[in-house]
């Protein structure tokens, strides 16, 4: 296939540019370079020359690498007269040597430019405030608290003497700051303790020489009750992350819509030699009696549902539900299905809004009924849901 010659985007012709090439005169050489000048003036968008700025500052620009680095600080739009030149170079391969050295000259308050910006970006970060991580921070509100105890700690240690008795954790906690423990709080405080509690234990074991030198000024009794400072914390901390799993709200599931629920639903359409068709099948959902017909087995059947919606409130687990292809909900002993054997005849008799003509229809069919099985297919037609 012929490879299509590509659509001419401009209004002037646009130049030739590998022409520029096969010029040894240099006269002649800038003066074609004038013309491509005026052409990209007019006929290339700023965007596109723009584009070929970066590419000549790095590869025909003979800038060193650390001034480089800090000219892309600068917005393109400082480098602006820098554009169409640039883009001449990036079709053609040359720039005049004037023409480059007129650039270079520009680049000098370019990098005073470009330190400025640097200096502002570190004033911003030296001005910016750390960011406190939402641990760091709850460890700061139990501080406090925790200072406070260690304090009573400290005293006890100092008397040689503990009143376990009086010391009331979980109070403390419930109190402090107005409430401010939370269950997370709470599970700080405990890994904050555990620790000390776990070597009281094993002071009073006897078994590691360090710890008992470092406990030698206690005796027996003064390690049991130091033992049951920490105990009496760590209890106050489970108590209050229980109390907040006791508590904590189970979260509500989102309320599908009729839609959705109705989506895998196969149902027939239509039924254009009988006449009839099906309602919308959202009408299914929360419905309290439904009517369908299969157009294969003639058979006409009504689901009924087990929990009744008689407000048509569309509450949870009231009414009829759909899952898949199935109806769901209804009652097993009510929700049956006759045949039809003149179906052309019989089938206008579930028509209407009457529920009361659909009951009694049914009832004067003479036929054998049977339990419905809830599954729907695409021979299904939905008469009528109440």
């Amino acid at each position: 296939m012929a490879k299509r010659k590509a659509k001419n985007v401009y209004l002037m012709p646009e130049p030739k540019w590998s022409d520029l090439a096969l010029i040894d005169d240099e006269a002649k050489k800038l003066k074609m370079v004038r013309d491509m000048e005026y052409f990209v003036h007019y006929e290339v968008a700023d965007k596109k020359c723009s584009a070929t700025i970066q590419p000549w500052l790095e590869k025909a620009s003979g800038l060193d690498a650390e001034l480089l680095k800090k000219l892309k600080r600068v917005p393109d739009v400082w480098f602006s007269t820098f554009a169409k030149h640039t883009f001449i170079w990036s079709k053609t391969g040359y720039m005049h040597d004037d023409v480059k050295q007129h650039l270079l000259k520009k680049i000098p308050p370019l990098e005073d430019k470009a330190e400025a910006i640097m200096e502002k970006l570190e004033e911003k970060k030296a001005d910016a405030k750390p960011k406190i991580s939402i641990q760091q921070r709850m460890l700061e509100q139990i501080t406090d608290l925790c200072g406070a105890w260690d304090e009573i700690l400290d005293g006890y240690v100092v008397a040689n003497k503990f009143d376990v008795s009086s010391f009331d954790p979980e109070k403390d906690m419930k109190i402090f700051s107005g409430g401010v423990i939370k269950p997370a709080h709470a599970k700080l405080v405990k890994d904050q303790y555990e620790p000390q509690h776990a070597e009281a234990v094993e002071s009073l074991a006897g078994t590691c020489e360090q710890l008992n030198e470092a406990y030698d000024f206690m005796n027996k009794k003064m390690k049991k009750e130091y033992i049951q400072y920490f105990e009496k914390i760590m209890n106050a901390c489970d108590a209050i992350i229980l109390t907040g799993k006791a508590t904590r709200k189970t979260r509500k599931p989102k309320a599908r819509s009729k839609d959705v629920i109705v989506k895998k639903m196969k149902f027939q359409v239509a039924d254009g030699t009988l006449g009839i068709a099906s309602i919308t099948p959202t009408d299914v959902v929360y419905a309290n009696e439904v009517w369908i017909y299969n157009t294969k087995s003639r058979k006409i059947g009504v689901y009924h549902a087990s929990n009744k919606d008689p407000k048509a409130l569309g509450r949870e687990g009231a009414g009829l539900m759909v899952k898949g292809t199935s109806i769901l909900g209804y009652d097993i002993d009510t929700s049956m299905q006759k045949t039809l054997r003149k179906p052309a005849e019989q089938i206008n008799n579930w028509t209407g809004k009457a529920k009361t003509k659909f009951n009694k229809s049914f009832e004067e069919v003479k036929t054998t009924p049977t339990r419905l099985t809830g599954r729907l297919n695409d021979t299904t037609i939905i008469l009528r849901a109440f």
